[in-house]
């Protein structure tokens, strides 16, 4: 019953026109508190500011796009990954976004860097088809690829609590809440190798890498062009299995880690563990230097 309560209230807030105008006109005013903005969405086309310029993305009702519209690319979601992310994108020929979502990340890559080749994987086809939506808003030339970077070429399946939008979900294993409906969907998977191959990739220069536990097996489907092209990583680790796994397989490259604390730290470490912030910074020290990051 709550939840037939909840879908009704919804449907009747989807209703009240001028909601975008209306939030844009109060923003400029006041910024309501996030116990408050949480509650104040839309569904409607709006612009990030990136520096000097800007994307247009699409705000379905969800959370990441509801953040960037109140509190803008540098106050809201992910900020200080974001700001380092910027950072990399200028120095970045070739980027993948591997777990693209909505595009975020890709969209602001082409936006700081329009001579970027920018690759955004995203394998649900129901997110898909919004990364593309976003990425035709802006004309952006951005390749999309509705596939799952892995340590295998073939198929997998996800599991998903929602089957309207999923921020959360990893290849071949069930992390939803229990005492929900889960749905099953099959997706196609591609190692990073296979992929460069196919596409005669020359270099990669930076990876985002956000794919719920399943970093190890993106790395690892990488195989030599890891040893060989050593890009720059924004990878999210949750848990400290995760981030042994990640050292241990890049150990001895010439990496750097970098745990990004979103509220405005990023502080080096000798070791990989769960981030309180989920990100991790990881390059060499060349990289570390331009970012200012080392003070000796």
């Amino acid at each position: 019953m709550r939840g037939k309560i909840k879908k009704l209230f919804k449907e009747l807030y989807r209703e009240i026109p001028f909601k975008k105008q209306f939030y844009s006109l109060l923003k400029l005013f006041w910024l309501p508190p996030h116990s408050i903005y949480k509650h104040l969405y839309f569904w409607d086309d709006f612009r990030v500011r990136v520096e000097n310029r800007a994307f247009k993305i699409r705000h379905y009702g969800y959370e990441i796009e509801n953040e960037l519209f109140w509190r803008g690319i540098d106050r809201g979601y992910e900020k200080i990954s974001l700001q380092i992310w910027g950072k990399l994108c200028k120095e970045s020929k070739v980027i993948l976004d591997i777990g693209a979502n909505t595009g975020v990340y890709s969209l602001m890559a082409k936006t700081i860097n329009p001579s970027a080749r920018v690759y955004a994987f995203e394998p649900l086809e129901q997110v898909f088809d919004k990364l593309q939506s976003n990425c035709r808003l802006n004309s952006y030339d951005i390749s999309c690829l509705e596939v799952a970077a892995s340590n295998y070429d073939g198929k997998a399946k996800v599991y998903l609590s929602s089957m309207e939008h999923a921020y959360s979900v990893t290849v071949n294993e069930n992390r939803c809440d229990s005492a929900r409906e889960v749905f099953e969907q099959e997706v196609r998977t591609i190692k990073l190798s296979t992929f460069i191959d196919e596409n005669q990739i020359p270099i990669i220069d930076l990876m985002k890498i956000d794919v719920e536990t399943h970093e190890l097996q993106v790395l690892k489907g990488m195989e030599g062009y890891l040893d060989q092209m050593r890009p720059s990583m924004i990878i999210e680790v949750l848990n400290d299995e995760v981030g042994r796994d990640i050292e241990g397989l890049l150990g001895g490259k010439g990496y750097l880690f970098f745990n990004i604390d979103e509220g405005g730290a990023i502080k080096q470490v000798e070791s990989i563990r769960k981030s309180d912030h989920f990100n991790y910074l990881i390059c060499n020290e060349g990289m570390a230097r331009k970012l200012q990051l080392l003070h000796v």
